[in-house]
């Protein structure tokens, strides 16, 4: 008899709570959609199952471009740099090791010495509808440990997003965890047209080789 009570009980709070994956739980959980002004909610998510997040310092941060310029055809190694401090997003650890996370940058920002040539850069890249560069990090190579307070050699793998174009990209550099700081310092170098972008070139006279050379620090500060 108590058995067959304590079964009516569990049929009547199952039936009170509704069928699983109804319409109200799946309404209560879905997250809040991310405006264009605001990094994605993955990003900029503090804590998560894998680990601790390190949420990035935009005015301690930074992102630039190196490509080459010829003019009329001849290399005279000029370097065009621009750069962005416009970071968004976090890089997770879990027990000094980095996890699946995701930055992003606003490319929009980017500045150069040269207002005609950071023109150029908007419209290759096409930033009215690909305002952003996603990186999705896996993880790194050989899942290094970050010890406190001593700089760690680290291969970044992940995917990079450019111009709607997805494609695998490592980055090479160091990781230095101190305190509640996590800063990170890495470049890789790849061809724009991978990405479908088309090396600017002003009439022939002003030409930028295809080549980039991306560098990145980023700085993060431990969140929660």
């Amino acid at each position: 008899m108590i058995a067959c009570l304590a079964l009516a009980a569990l049929l009547v709070t199952g039936c009170a709570r509704g069928p699983a994956g109804g319409g109200a739980d799946k309404a209560a959980a879905a997250p809040p959609a991310a405006s264009p002004g605001n990094s994605s909610p993955a990003a900029n998510t503090p804590e998560s199952a894998a680990g601790t997040a390190y949420q990035v310092v935009p005015d301690q941060s930074e992102a630039a471009y190196a490509v080459g310029e010829t003019f009329l055809g001849q290399r005279r190694d000029v370097i065009a740099v621009g750069k962005t401090t416009a970071f968004f997003g976090s890089i997770v650890l879990d027990g000094g090791v980095i996890q699946p996370s995701t930055v992003e940058v606003d490319l929009t920002t980017l500045k150069s010495d040269q207002s005609r040539r950071d023109s150029q850069v908007q419209r290759v890249l096409d930033t009215r509808n690909h305002p952003r560069a996603i990186y999705r990090i896996s993880g790194a190579e050989g899942n290094p440990v970050l010890a406190e307070g001593q700089e760690v050699p680290i291969k970044l793998q992940g995917t990079m997003t450019i111009k709607g174009t997805d494609k695998p990209l490592a980055f090479d550099g160091t990781a230095k965890l101190e305190g509640d700081t996590l800063t990170l310092t890495a470049t890789a170098t790849f061809d724009m047209t991978e990405f479908g972008v088309n090396p600017p070139n002003i009439a022939n006279f002003v030409a930028v080789e295809d080549e980039v050379k991306l560098t990145v620090t980023f700085v993060g500060q431990k969140q929660g």
